[in-house]
């Protein structure tokens, strides 16, 4: 794979799957023969301890950027949630009628998720990372798109290989106070993209953070964490922040210390810090 990989997300060779109309979310769509999306991975900067992560400058080519960043959702599409924090979610799980009519008018963003809801979208970031030195053995996997979707039985549970999905979630959070408490994600989730969507002009990393920090629990003896505690923030140490800026990506690979967090914000209540969580996640 080249600097610069080329995801088409036009389902080609979909396991199960016949070429033609799709079900998704109880509604149809059709796959377009389109010119394929590109991701510029060429700049990754990585950190490989305690845990692999990198920091993806101008991850989309200017125009594609400049058109999903204007189209971004509008707050009031969102749900708040505040499991882990304060943030406000728009996905297949949280207000999915909203999500998909939003897909269903937004052409640019139903690109996006024909090309992220593809098992070519997994292969290639897997290759990416495997080129990288970071394995994770996914040469080979079946794909399923369905959230609702599990394994049952033992048989087939012993003659199955890897099963996965990936998914994404548009997650915004108010400059003012927003934050994602330190936690390490779940243990199906396997790689982790944070992708930001603001507009040039509109965040004041520097004046209001934003940033995605990898820390560690100040008590060494809690970095064990494979099934995703929480922590407070003072309870962990900052180890390295990736700041907020434009057209960026974070990815991460779950592990068992992978701790990571966004630390609360200090801007105004109407900034809003705007991205795509892409999630690749096994299936048990």
């Amino acid at each position: 794979m080249g600097p610069e990989s080329v995801f088409t997300g036009f389902f080609a060779g979909y396991p199960g799957r016949a070429r033609g109309m799709l079900n998704i979310g109880g509604r149809h769509y059709q796959p377009r023969h389109r010119a394929p999306m590109k991701f510029n991975l060429n700049n990754a900067e990585f950190v490989y301890e305690p845990y692999p992560i990198c920091y993806i400058p101008n991850f989309l080519d200017a125009d594609v950027y400049a058109e999903l960043a204007e189209t971004y959702p509008d707050r009031g599409l969102f749900v708040e949630t505040k499991n882990i924090g304060n943030k406000y979610s728009l996905s297949e799980l949280n207000n999915p009628d909203k999500y998909y009519d939003f897909l269903d008018r937004t052409p640019c963003w139903k690109r996006v998720y024909e090309c992220i809801k593809s098992p070519e979208f997994v292969t290639e970031i897997a290759e990416f990372l495997k080129e990288r030195n970071i394995d994770l053995r996914l040469d080979k996997f079946r794909y399923t798109r369905s959230l609702r979707y599990r394994r049952r039985g033992p048989i087939r549970r012993a003659f199955n290989t890897t099963l996965l999905r990936s998914r994404f979630e548009f997650s915004a959070m108010s400059a003012n106070q927003g934050n994602i408490l330190p936690h390490t994600d779940a243990p199906t989730k396997v790689i982790t993209l944070v992708v930001s969507f603001i507009k040039d002009g509109e965040w004041n990393a520097d004046a209001w953070g934003g940033g995605t920090s990898l820390v560690m629990p100040t008590d060494r003896t809690r970095i064990y964490n494979q099934f995703n505690k929480y922590m407070d923030f003072d309870e962990v140490d900052v180890v390295k922040t990736f700041p907020f800026n434009p057209n960026q990506c974070v990815l991460f690979v779950k592990t068992y210390n992978s701790w990571h967090s966004v630390q609360p914000m200090t801007g105004p209540e109407e900034a809003l810090r705007k991205t795509l969580t892409v999630n690749i996640e096994s299936i048990p």
